[in-house]
């Protein structure tokens, strides 16, 4: 199984972090000074490396509210608490078409 770790932004981007730079970030060994003090979201996409008997690929996501100090390093991890704070459908998607862009090369996945 595959993770993928996406930020997104205030502005509207969004920014993909390796596995080792995820953890480094949630372990506090890693800041990220770009991001001080903001509140940003926080996607995970875990998906299988390859298909199933049936061609499927199963992906699961998970969210998460996540708050910086001034210096950058990460605070706070938390669910959202109301619908400004929720993914909505096209960033969910985006995160997830993105994180299987190298498995599923110029395919679309079906929700």
């Amino acid at each position: 199984m595959s993770v993928r770790h996406f930020l997104l932004t205030e502005n509207g981007s969004m920014e993909e972090f390796t596995e080792d730079e995820a953890s480094a970030v949630a372990e506090g060994k890693q800041d990220l000074p770009r991001f001080a003090d903001q509140q940003l979201r926080y996607v995970q996409v875990a998906f299988d490396d390859q298909a199933n008997d049936e061609g499927e690929i199963q992906v699961k996501t998970l969210g998460a509210i996540v708050k910086f100090d001034d210096a950058g390093r990460l605070t706070e991890a938390d669910r959202a608490r109301d619908a400004q704070d929720e993914l909505n459908e096209f960033e969910h998607d985006a995160c997830v078409q993105f994180a299987l862009r190298e498995t599923l090369p110029q395919s679309y996945a079906l929700n």
